[in-house]
């Protein structure tokens, strides 16, 4: 399935909220934009430190009536102990199944297992980043997701439903370097425009 395109409708999603029952994009219809995340989760070191920098603007973002479901491949066990063990501004969606993730058009790509091995590598022995989340070890059964070449995907839905920004694809660029997201400014800009748009 293709990654859903600006103007088109949103797909739906249904997901375990790591924070206790469940979240459905849907029931933000007609009240909130969505900021719609797919991520690794928590025990990505890239991940967290992008989570701290939304974070850091979730007032900013609920201000607007708008509000960020991070999706990530956490299993809902593990999401939950990460819910207790630090503050989440926004609900904490697990698809460890990976079907929102396909329903939304994010790829996984197989490789060798030399790729995965050096993948393992570079993972201990690369640089350690900062994010207000600290340093967590991933449980063994996150390890194969951590490792996985799979898409990133962050998009943002207006009120009505509509995609109105979107950005998918392999959290590595051409060259190694990894694929951020939005930076704070450029997000509530998105959500302003979503707002002037209602």
């Amino acid at each position: 399935m293709p990654i859903p395109k600006i103007g088109e409708a949103a797909r739906p999603l249904r997901l375990p909220s790591a924070q206790g029952g469940d979240v459905r994009l849907e029931e933000f219809e007609g009240r909130k934009a969505v900021v719609v995340w797919f991520s690794k989760g928590m025990a990505c070191p890239f991940c967290r430190q992008k989570l701290s920098q939304i974070a850091r603007a979730a007032d900013r973002i609920h201000g607007l009536d708008a509000e960020v479901l991070y999706v990530t491949t956490t299993p809902v066990d593990r999401a939950r102990l990460y819910a207790r063990q630090f503050r989440l501004p926004f609900p904490y969606l697990c698809d460890a199944e990976g079907a929102a993730r396909a329903a939304w058009g994010l790829e996984v790509r197989a490789h060798s297992l030399p790729w995965y091995a050096g993948q393992l590598v570079k993972g201990l022995t690369g640089t350690k980043l900062a994010s207000d989340y600290g340093d967590v070890k991933p449980s063994f059964a996150e390890m194969p997701k951590l490792l996985a070449d799979d898409d990133m995907g962050f998009f943002i839905v207006d009120r009505g439903g509509v995609v109105r920004y979107a950005l998918a694809g392999s959290y590595f660029e051409p060259g190694g370097a990894a694929r951020g997201i939005p930076g704070n400014d450029e997000i509530v800009r998105e959500l302003q425009r979503c707002a002037a748009v209602a």
